[in-house]
C-alpha cells in the first residue's frame, strides 16, 4: 500500500477525513487537488481500437508523462486496453475521454487553498516548523 499523500515536506498528510497537519490537527483550509483540476490535455477524436469506431479520446502528452511517470502507469493500467500510443515512445497517449474523466476526478494530486487562506496556512506550516524562502 502506497504511503499516504503528504505536502510541505510531510507538514501536511492527507487522511481519510481529510488533510491533517503533522501534530494531527485538522486543515479544513485545503482541499484536494485532483488529475481533473490539474490537467487540461486536450480531447481529440480517434478511432477505437477494441470498436473500429471514432471515439473522444485525451490526448496526454509524453512530457507530461515524462514529468510524472506514475501518471502514465496509473492511467494505462486503468484504461486497459482502450489506452493508444500515437507516434511510438516519443507520442503521446490517447485514452478514452469517458475512462479520463472518471479516473481523473478522482485521482488526487496534491492540494489547494483560496490565496485569502495562504498567509494563515504558511503561518501555521512555520509553527510546525516549515522554512520558507
Amino acid at each position: 500500500m502506497a504511503p499516504p499523500l503528504s505536502a510541505m515536506g510531510g507538514l501536511l498528510v492527507r487522511q481519510p477525513d481529510g488533510w491533517r497537519w503533522r501534530d494531527g490537527s485538522p486543515e479544513p483550509r485545503v482541499r484536494d487537488l485532483t488529475a481533473a483540476q490539474a490537467f487540461e490535455f486536450p480531447r481529440v477524436r480517434s478511432i477505437d481500437p477494441t470498436t473500429g469506431a471514432v471515439a473522444a479520446y485525451v490526448s496526454i502528452s509524453r512530457a507530461a508523462l515524462d514529468e510524472d511517470a506514475d501518471l502514465l502507469a496509473d492511467v494505462i493500467a486503468f484504461a486497459g486496453a482502450r489506452a493508444i500510443a500515437v507516434g511510438g515512445h516519443r507520442g503521446t497517449v490517447e485514452v478514452p475521454e469517458e475512462v479520463w474523466d472518471v479516473w481523473a476526478s478522482d485521482r488526487v494530486i496534491g492540494l489547494g487553498w483560496e490565496p485569502s487562506d495562504e498567509a494563515g496556512i504558511l503561518a501555521r506550516a512555520e509553527s510546525l516548523g516549515a522554512r520558507f524562502g
